[in-house]
């Protein structure tokens, strides 16, 4: 009865040593993406505070600002409320002509008005303002977050994504979130997307902001894109 005994516990032990290394014995190998860690922002430099080394005009990992309809400028100070530092100022009281004008002479080549008038171009274009392109994850929801001031430029914010359309590299998707004037207070605003949901062929994307009527100025700042559950 004894010797039976002791087979018995040796062999509950041999069972609880193949259970606790079965996971590691018969794992495969899976393809996988790292995770963001919790909290962090996928967007870099989202609150415009970090020049970019090679062109300190420019806010880093963002397109270059004109000078004129988009700006790249410390906020003016609000009372009472801890200075910002710099973010982005658009200004879409400036004529078409003078846009063009000032395109040309910053070398900036990625718009175009064939026949600028002299109107505002809050009328027609508007001003739109880019990121640098960000990785997409297949099936991986996301959280846009953003603060903007308007008092009379309507404003929106898009993310659009990117990817190879047969053998063209071009958007195949973009969520936006509509932004109206703020009577010149500081609001946050925030949306949930999921860019390959109904865009498999997504692989990046890139915020672009954007302000156009009535004429006037607009700011942005604090952006942030983190990964997020989806609803």
């Amino acid at each position: 009865m004894i010797r039976d005994s002791r087979f018995k516990i040796q062999d509950f032990a041999w069972l609880l040593a193949l259970l606790i290394l079965a996971p590691f014995l018969f794992a495969q190998d899976t393809p996988s993406s790292p995770s963001a860690p919790a909290g962090v922002s996928l967007l870099a430099n989202g609150d415009f505070a970090i020049p970019d080394t090679a062109d300190p005009g420019k806010p880093a990992h963002w397109d270059k600002p004109d000078g004129l309809g988009v700006q790249w400028i410390e906020v003016p100070a609000t009372p009472g409320q801890p200075a910002r530092g710099k973010a982005i100022c658009l200004n879409t009281a400036i004529s078409e002509q003078a846009m063009v004008q000032q395109w040309a002479k910053m070398g900036i080549t990625q718009w175009v008005i064939p026949k600028p008038a002299i109107n505002s171009i809050s009328d027609t274009y508007g001003l739109s303002f880019y990121s640098d392109a960000m990785p997409v994850k297949a099936g991986q929801s996301y959280r846009v977050t953003f603060d903007f001031m308007s008092a009379g430029p309507k404003g929106k914010l898009w993310v659009r994504g990117y990817g190879l359309n047969g053998a063209e590299h071009r958007r195949l998707y973009e969520t936006i979130v509509f932004c109206d004037p703020t009577k010149g207070a500081w609001q946050t605003f925030s949306q949930l997307f999921t860019p390959t949901k109904f865009r498999p062929n997504v692989t990046e994307m890139k915020v672009m902001l954007y302000a156009y009527h009535p004429p006037g100025v607009c700011w942005y700042d604090n952006i942030r894109i983190e990964e997020a559950s989806p609803k």
